[in-house]
This record gives structure tokens, sequence and C-alpha cells, in this order.
């Protein structure tokens, strides 16, 4: 067994890292910005209801359907390669988007972006594992990357705002074109080395996998929708959901079956693995979509206007990467399962005090609760990721981060679906009582879509009617606000409670290996000295 010590990153290394920050914070920018952008657009282009949401949701279905493949991919083209390759179409398709003159075009260009993003992450994580070597290195590296992607997400409001403000709404798309200049000039900073995968790309793998994900993700979320909605029945997307989840055994079945597979089944045989993959989706489950909750409660119950919410969220979005920074510091002196899991229960914690404070306390109060959650659960990230990544051989490194990619694309579309549908019952459940007695059908439905709806109808109202209809709506989304967080709760316990036993005897700088691990890796350790040669060139 070699005892080598790992070589040490030199600034190289470093400079390379803040280089691979800049696609992460594009792209996570671009989650944000759209919302703001949406009612240029709409105003602009005309779009359908169905279309709107596929403004939104097109990028993401590919993102995630297509994360296994690109994580695949990078290890026969070249990650560095594939990087490069995403990079230029996310620019391009960018380009295309701001000056989209349908709804279609819009919709293509969006899908365009998705397909790029899909190369990213993968491709990142499994540079950093040739590039950081040392186990306290990686975690910082790690750290760094997770937290600009919640840096990219902070930014995206108050960022989106400036540029509608003084241009029209491509402005937010073309932001995009000059990043993606700088990242492809970049190039020569990181490593190249295209691995030695057996045979070709297994084409039944990567149709399976796509149909299974996008399937899944399509149905929870359009479920969602429809529940919020109060329209149309359910049974096209729980039939949706169906299909993803027998397309998904056959795309295992048949990994199992294959000597090089789209997902190497038997990273799930290591804990850190296992557990950090399914703990994280358990806690996007849990939390997801619940600054969707908070932000609506602030603009509608509590009268802030859009502009001031997206800079009150930015408080709990700094805490998340402050969070996400000290990750690597607290596991120098605590095992990864105390600071996960105890993050997780102070996250249950802070979850159930945002549930008791909402409608008793005002705004300061909840944005300090927010904060303290998206501190708590900032480690999670940063360290959940280390694991996954760390788990897997180097020429798995992105297939690894690939699978972190969907399990949290899954969890955030479950966190739609359920916190969504669950609150959305809670509201219409309390639209009784004055005000709500005297409406039409038209105005109740109105009403019942959502607290916006009613919103809506209060406007067409005489005034005592409108007053009457405001305060059951603003009770009853209240209760359904304080639903959500509880639920977050709920998820969050038990989650804290598997990581800290699951992973009670994992370190970072002692990763488990299976014998077929230790056997690619050592194959593969004449390919990582020539990268680490390159990067010193």
């Amino acid at each position: 067994m070699s005892t080598e010590i790992p070589r040490r990153a030199t600034w190289r290394e470093w400079l390379a890292l803040a280089v691979m920050t800049l696609p992460l914070l594009m792209v996570a920018t671009d989650m944000t910005v759209l919302f703001l952008a949406l009612p240029s657009i709409t105003a602009d282009l005309s779009p359908s209801g169905t279309q709107m949401l596929w403004f939104l949701h097109a990028g993401e279905f590919l993102a995630v359907s297509l994360a296994l493949t690109m994580g695949w991919l990078g290890s026969k083209v070249g990650r560095r390669r594939l990087l490069m390759t995403g990079i230029a179409l996310y620019g391009l398709a960018s380009l295309a988007a701001a000056f989209s003159p349908t709804p279609e075009a819009l919709i293509a260009s969006r899908a365009l972006m998705g397909v790029a993003a899909a190369t990213i992450m993968p491709s990142v994580m499994a540079l950093l594992r040739v590039m950081f070597a040392e186990a306290r290195q990686f975690s910082l590296a790690v750290a760094v990357v997770m937290s600009s992607f919640s840096t990219g997400m902070a930014l995206g409001p108050p960022l989106g705002g400036l540029v509608l403000e003084h241009f029209w709404w491509g402005g937010v798309f073309l932001l995009n074109v000059p990043v993606a200049a700088l990242l492809l000039l970049s190039a020569p900073l990181l490593p190249s080395r295209k691995e030695e995968v057996e045979g070709g790309v297994d084409i039944p793998s990567v149709l399976l996998s796509m149909a299974a994900i996008i399937a899944l993700v399509y149905g929870l979320q359009e479920i969602a929708e429809s529940v919020s909605s109060g329209g149309g029945p359910l049974w096209p997307y729980t039939t949706s959901v169906a299909v993803g989840l027998v397309l998904a055994v056959v795309f295992v079945r048949r990994q199992l079956r294959l000597p090089e597979p789209l997902m190497d089944m038997r990273l799930f045989a290591t804990p850190a693995f296992s557990t950090s993959l399914g703990v994280m989706l358990l806690m996007l489950l849990g939390i997801g979509a619940a600054d969707m909750l908070l932000v609506q409660y602030l603009q509608t119950t509590l009268g802030i206007s859009p502009g001031h919410a997206g800079l009150l969220m930015i408080a709990p979005a700094v805490a998340s990467i402050v969070g996400g920074m000290v990750a690597p510091l607290l596991v120098r002196w605590i095992r990864p399962s105390y600071a996960m899991g105890g993050g997780l229960l102070l996250g249950a914690g802070s979850a159930l005090a945002l549930g008791l404070m909402v409608g008793r306390s005002g705004v300061i109060p909840l944005i300090v609760a927010a904060s303290v959650l998206a501190l708590a659960l900032g480690p999670l990230f940063t360290l959940g990721a280390n694991l996954i990544v760390v788990s897997a051989p180097v020429r798995r490194a992105g297939s690894a981060a690939a699978m972190s990619d969907v399990g949290s694309g899954l969890g955030y579309a479950l966190s739609l679906a359920v916190l969504g549908s669950l609150s959305t019952l809670v509201y219409r459940s309390g639209l009784t009582g004055p005000g709500v007695e005297d409406l039409s059908p038209q105005d109740l439905e109105a009403a019942g879509e959502s607290v916006g709806g009613a919103v809506g109808v209060a406007a067409g109202l005489p005034t005592e009617e409108a007053s009457g209809l405001l305060d059951t709506a603003f009770a009853s989304f209240t209760t359904a606000v304080q639903t959500g967080y509880v639920f977050g709760a709920v998820v969050l316990v038990p989650a804290g409670l598997g990581v800290l036993w699951l992973l009670r005897h994992t370190r970072l700088d002692a990763t488990e290996e299976t014998d077929g691990d230790r056997a690619s890796e050592s194959g593969a350790a004449e390919d990582e000295e020539h990268d680490l040669a390159h990067l010193n060139r």
C-alpha cells in the first residue's frame, strides 16, 4: 500500500480554481434572474402559459437528464475539452436567447443552455480531483466551488433588476457572453487528459437515463403546478412519474450488466457516497421550495415590494456561502458526520422556529431565522459534494458529480411537488368565512389558485368585501407557510440522525476504496502525474 504524501497545489491550481468558479456563477445567476425577466419577456413575446413554463423548465430538464451522460463523456473526450465546449455552447445559446423573436426560439435557446449546463459540474469536480490531491486542499476547493454557486443565486435578483431597469430583457442573457469568452481564453490553465474508457457510449443507457429523469422531473413538477392552479386532471402526470420509475429500474438493471456502465452502481456500496447522496436529496425535499413560500409571504401578506424582498433574501444566501466556506475548517476538528448531522438538526430547529414565527413576527426576525437555517445547511452542500466525489475513483469523479446533480434535481422537483401541493391544499382549505362566502364561482376559483389570485380578485371588489377576502386569504396563506416549514423540520430531523449514525466512522482524509477502485486508481497514477506536470509548465 502506497504511503506517498499527496502533492500540494500551487498558485497555478488556485488561479485555475478561480477561473472554474465563473461558469457556476453564470449558471446559478441565470436560475434566479429569469424570474425577474419573465414579465418583460411576456409583454414582448406574448407566450402562452405553457410556453412560459417551458422558458423556466426546458433547460432544467435537459441539464438534469444529460448529467450522467456528460459525466461519462468527460472521461472519454477529456474534462477540459468537454467543459470548454459546454461553455462555448452556453455563450452562443445565451446570445441567441437575448435576440429570440418568438417564444419557440427562446425555448429552443433555453434548451441548448440546459445541454451546455449539463457539462459544467461533472467536468469541474473531476478537474478539481486531479488538481487538488491533498485532502484539505480539495475540501477547500470544493467549498469555493459550491459557494460560488450560492453567490450566483444571490446575485441573480439584484443584478437582474439593475439590467432590466436600464436595458431590455435580452440583457440578462447577454451578461453570459463576455463571461464565456473569458473562460475560453483561460482554458490553458486547466489540465487536460483523455482517459481510456473501454468501448463506446451505450446509446440505450443514455436514452433510458434521459427518458427516466425527464419523465420523473416533468411529472413531479406538473403535479405541483396542477395542484397549485387547481385545474386539470392529475393522471397524465402521475402516469409520467410511474413511467419514469419503470424506466429507472430498467436503466439500473442494464448498468449492473455492463462492463463499463454509464452509472457505476458499485459506488452505492460505499456508505459515504450513498448516504451523502440520499441526505442531500432529503434535505432539498424538505426545504428546497421553502424560499418560494417565504418570498410570496413577504410580498403578499407583509406587502413588501419585489425589489425589497429580493434584497432581503440576499442575507440567507450570504449565510449559506459562509456555512459552505467554514465546512473545511469544521472537519479539521470534528468528523464530517458531526458537521453535517449537527447542521441538519440545527436547520430543523430553525425551520420549526420559522414555522412558529410566521404570522407572529416582523420581517427582520424572519430573515434572521432564514439566515440561520441557510448557515446550518451550508456545510451539507460542501461536505456532501466532497464525500460523493472522493468516494469514487479519479476516473469516475465526473460520473459521481453527475449523480449528485441528478439527486439534487430530483430533490428539488420533489420539494416543488410535495411542499407546493401541501401548502396549496392548506391555503385552499382555509378560504372559508367572511369575505369568501359571497364570492362568485369564478372569483372563488381565482382566489383559490394562489394568494396572488386573491389579491387580484380583491382589487375588483368593494372596500369592505375586499378587506374581508384579503384578511381570510392572508391568514390562510400564513398557515400554509407555517405548514411548509414544519414539514421541512420533520424531514430534516431523521436526515440529521441518519448522517450521525451512518457516517460516524467516515473521515475526509481516509476515503473508503474497494479493491477495484484501488486497481483503477493505480492504473491512472501515471496520467495524473502528466496532469500535474502540465499545470507546472
